[in-house]
């Protein structure tokens, strides 16, 4: 049944004329008179009264008011249900991650990932700290980021292991050495280029795995990872990167593997509320499965 018709009649009655009732409603008075007559005929039933002074329910019609209404109310509220269906289902997915994560990572997985998720946008933020991602997704700025784990940053958000991601010597190119790997004791005394703030808690574990004591002569910086790698290649000193930040940026420097070798596991953060949203579920599936294919060899 239309409730188009029985929105009509109600009007209709509570203005006590079928043209009144036509103005408000934006139809003709003709088409509002059909629209009665077909109401009426599909019901079997007459509803209104006619007369020279307006129109009033007739006895059928009082009869039936309170289940019109009900219907009424009832198709005003699927459609208002239907409405914030549709506004969830188009939504957007916030996300934070490296700079490294954006460029190697994110083109396949995004595109994997609005390939089954047409409905959702994704909004990406590189810019910021290993602190400051944690504190964006603990406030809710981010609803999930891609980042290395820190313990004493986890507490209240929930975690998903990605990958192991290796921590690289980046030397210059004329750095001499015959082995094939740099021993993290021999960073004891060099220049060291510290990469961007806060990232010194990937990186400082290192000089703590060995028995003796590492102290490299720490500069500490501001620059991104290109830039570091820049400084490096001009002899102005060494640093540690990870494998994924390297992947793209050897040219002009040598990059060893660590002995003791270190890594940084690399997953997603998000507020525990947020752990069974629907949007962050569908990301974390789409990211380990183009993972899984971007590394099966």
């Amino acid at each position: 049944m239309d409730t188009k018709k029985i929105d009509a009649l109600l009007t209709a009655v509570e203005k006590g004329s079928l043209s009144l009732a036509a103005e408000e409603l934006g139809y003709t008075q003709s088409g509002l008179t059909h629209m009665m007559n077909s109401l009426e005929n599909e019901l079997g039933i007459q509803l209104l009264i006619r007369s020279k002074t307006g129109v009033r329910l007739s006895p059928a019609g009082t009869a039936l008011k309170g289940e019109m209404e009900a219907l009424l109310k009832a198709s005003h509220a699927l459609e208002q249900s239907a409405e914030k269906l549709r506004k969830e289902n188009f939504s957007t997915l916030r996300l934070g991650a490296y700079s490294s994560v954006v460029r190697h990572w994110m083109p396949s997985v995004l595109a994997e990932f609005r390939k089954e998720n047409p409905e959702t946008e994704v909004m990406m933020d590189a810019g910021g700290s290993i602190t400051e991602f944690y504190e964006r997704t603990r406030a809710g700025i981010f609803d999930c980021a891609i980042v290395s784990y820190q313990a004493e940053l986890i507490q209240g958000l929930g975690w998903i292991s990605l990958r192991d991601d290796r921590l690289m010597a980046v030397l210059p190119e004329n750095y001499k050495t015959d082995e094939d790997v740099f021993k993290v004791k021999d960073f004891s005394g060099l220049e060291f280029i510290m990469p961007s703030s806060c990232f010194d808690m990937d990186i400082n574990p290192v000089f703590s795995m060995c028995s003796e004591k590492v102290l490299p002569r720490i500069s500490y910086s501001n620059l991104d990872d290109a830039s570091i790698v820049s400084m490096v290649s001009h002899g102005l000193g060494v640093s540690i990167l990870s494998e994924l930040v390297m992947q793209d940026m050897s040219e002009h420097v040598r990059v060893l593997p660590l002995y003791p070798s270190a890594s940084r596991n690399l997953g997603i953060i998000m507020s525990e509320k947020k752990q069974n949203d629907r949007n962050i579920k569908r990301f974390v599936k789409c990211t380990r499965e183009v993972l899984k294919d971007m590394y099966k060899k």
